[in-house]
């Protein structure tokens, strides 16, 4: 999980990925989401600072003065407002000055292409399972050798195989859900789990999805094969 969602805790042991590979996955598929506005707005929204301890600014507009502006959140409290590095400040200033109040104008944040998302989820899939691996006492070379993964491999590290892979998405809970435990309360910011749908109990065959909750909202990709088909019927049957 990248540190520009707030993790600190969930870091694989050096060496289970090597750093040709952790530079590649950083370049091409934690920065797309990092960068796209919908993951930008969230973690503005929940002061989450990036890996040098900058929360990252959402860009506007001012109206009545027409300049681009840039709004930070401070970790410790409070929002500011400023010009764009690339605008006038001037102008916005005396523009200010000079009225009493004022329009800001912010784009709306559309959610990022599903291939895109697909791949960064996988590869989140991935390292939660060479995780559980190394917590069980095991190689994480098992990964490398599994057959059933070898589809979601090739597309998460080279990008190759299927047009799409299906991602199923749902709001668990409000990003700003406080939660308890006794004397302690603290808002969560990420999940994941490994679900295990049976297929064929008798032959221990079972499919394997990776769900990853940020913000509140659960993702779902299956780590078996593009398609999530029978998935929600089953977990809908399994929460009944």
């Amino acid at each position: 999980m990248p540190e520009s969602f707030g993790n600190t805790e969930h870091m694989l042991e050096p060496g289970v990925i090597c750093d040709g590979c952790n530079n590649y996955f950083a370049r091409k598929v934690e920065k797309p989401i990092l960068d796209s506005l919908y993951f930008k707005e969230r973690r503005f929204n929940a002061v989450v600072p990036n890996k040098r301890g900058h929360v990252v600014p959402l860009d506007g507009f001012h109206l009545e003065s027409g300049t681009r502006i840039q709004v930070y959140a401070d970790p410790g409290g409070g929002i500011s407002v400023g010009a764009h590095p690339d605008a006038d400040e001037a102008r916005l200033i005396k523009t200010l000055l000079g009225q009493s109040k004022g329009t800001l104008i912010f784009p709306v944040a559309t959610s990022p292409e599903e291939r895109v998302l697909a791949r960064f989820v996988g590869k989140i899939g991935i390292e939660v399972m060479a995780s559980r691996l190394v917590q069980a006492g095991k190689s994480h070379e098992e990964l490398v050798d599994e057959p059933a993964l070898e589809e979601l491999r090739n597309f998460v590290r080279r990008g190759g195989g299927p047009r799409q892979w299906s991602v199923a998405r749902r709001q668990l809970y409000s990003p700003d859900t406080v939660f308890s435990d006794g004397d302690e309360h603290y808002v969560l910011l990420h999940e994941y789990e490994l679900l295990l749908r049976p297929i064929d109990k008798a032959n221990d065959l079972y499919a394997c999805y990776i769900s990853l909750v940020l913000f509140g909202e659960e993702f779902v990709l299956n780590m078996s094969g593009p398609a999530l088909d029978g998935f929600e019927a089953w977990r809908a049957s399994a929460t009944d």
